[in-house]
């Protein structure tokens, strides 16, 4: 049977560890790129948002005869364009991706440069890039992409609305909920959730899938080989529908944008959200306001080993790219992720970054407090969407908002996601 695209995370105080024993000056040594001769322009996709200006005006700055011509997306809007120009046989020279099964089909259809060896040593992705990020980015043994990122998500909560209403941060899930409880009674919005396109939701379900299913049979479930119409699962879909139910999201949650949830905390409507460490650069410096006032915490599942939900995200290649584009982009990817740049860049770029050595400046008390938890062991596991197969995934989203607009209950909403399996497993054997 071909399995399904896991990518189970090394323990993130490996991560750091790497990051922070390898020497730079070993980076320093690798073997020169090559770089195209004439003017050459190359295209670049990537999400609205991500502060990619900073990189290309030094890029730039550096190779004068080296354009990029930088095209933004939303997230969803990414994901379209990237599978339209497949089909069409016209992709960006370099594009941003995620990993797992976001970015299998175009390593399997061939669209993405695979990375050799003898790649990955020209362009010091070896060198510069941590071993564990590198892992991520791997699909059945092999290099498709130079990772930029990696990504812990999490609760978020507003520090004044805590403050105003005499609450702490949660430590347990019973904490959590009654958390929740008492945030509601005060005409509060406990979690802020962006539901439209699924992926939002599923941070929440996947959490509360790791609460009751644990750390073990939610990597199992992940690789196909335990089953969703299982009590534990069913229990966690029914916890979503509670949730649901005692109005612990915001009204009309499931057709919101996911652009619009965070505001709601910003204007004092909700207290929490669940949300990875770009919303500091993002939105809330960016917005002028005080990145201490956006507390993340480890989301209580109560489960050991501590993970919380994480990946790892990268620019990727096109296979039919002109040679001198292809080599522009990347040596784009290999100079962004040089540690002189990521560190000089670091605190515009954003972090956690994937780089060699390079940790988030003082000043980012969001990252920072990520990076604490990695070097103290927190763990990750990939959300859904990049964990199965994406013909589970719209399997997954289809019964998670069915359950979440009442036409299914946690039962047939797990039996339907198992169905999707089975049917998944018999056709790929």
């Amino acid at each position: 049977m071909k399995l399904p695209y896991l990518r189970l995370l090394l323990p993130a105080a490996t991560f750091i560890a790497m990051a922070c024993c390898v020497s730079t000056g070993t980076a320093q040594n690798a073997a020169k790129p090559p770089i195209p001769s004439g003017n050459v322009t190359f295209s670049l996709w990537t999400i609205a948002g991500q502060p990619f200006q900073v990189m290309i005006d030094d890029f730039q700055k550096t190779y004068p005869n080296l354009k990029v011509k930088w095209t933004k997306y939303s997230t969803d809007e990414m994901k379209q364009a990237v599978r339209v120009a497949s089909a069409a046989g016209k992709m960006s020279d370099t594009w941003f991706n995620w990993g797992g099964s976001l970015a299998a089909p175009y390593e399997d259809g061939g669209h993405a440069l695979e990375l050799t060896s003898q790649l990955i040593a020209l362009y010091g992705v070896d060198k510069n890039i941590v071993p564990a990020a590198l892992d991520l980015a791997r699909h059945n043994g092999k290099l498709y992409g130079i990772p930029i990122w990696v990504r812990p998500m999490t609760i978020f909560y507003k520090k004044s609305i805590f403050d105003k209403y005499g609450l702490t941060a949660p430590q347990t899930f019973d904490e959590l909920e009654k958390v929740c409880q008492a945030l509601k009674s005060k005409g509060i919005i406990p979690v802020a959730c962006g539901g439209k396109f699924s992926w939002m939701t599923m941070r929440t379900t996947d959490f509360f899938v790791e609460h009751f299913a644990g750390p073990e049979m939610h990597d199992k479930l992940f690789a196909l080989e335990a089953s969703y119409n299982s009590p534990e699962v069913i229990k966690a879909f029914a916890k979503l529908k509670e949730w649901v139910t005692k109005g612990y999201f915001n009204d009309g949650f499931i057709s919101l944008d996911p652009a619009q949830a965070l505001p709601l905390l910003q204007q004092d409507k909700a207290a929490m959200i669940f949300q990875g460490p770009w919303i500091e650069d993002q939105n809330i410096i960016a917005s002028h306001e005080d990145p201490s006032n956006y507390v993340p915490i480890i989301a209580p599942a109560d489960q050991k080993p501590v993970r919380v939900s994480g990946f790892q995200e990268q620019l990727q290649f096109w296979t039919k790219a002109k040679p001198d584009e292809q080599k522009a982009a990347l040596l784009f990817a290999s100079f962004i992720t040089t540690p002189e740049i990521a560190k000089r860049h670091i605190a515009d770029f954003g972090s956690p970054s994937s780089v060699v050595g390079v940790l988030p400046p003082e000043n980012r008390p969001i990252a920072s407090q990520m990076a604490k938890w990695l070097q103290g062991g927190v763990g990750l596991y990939l959300p859904t969407d990049q964990a199965l197969p994406q013909e589970l995934v719209n399997a997954f989203f289809q019964a998670q908002d069915s359950l979440v607009l009442g036409t299914l209950t946690p039962e047939a909403a797990c039996a339907q996601i198992q169905k999707a399996v089975e049917e998944y497993k018999s056709a790929h054997k």
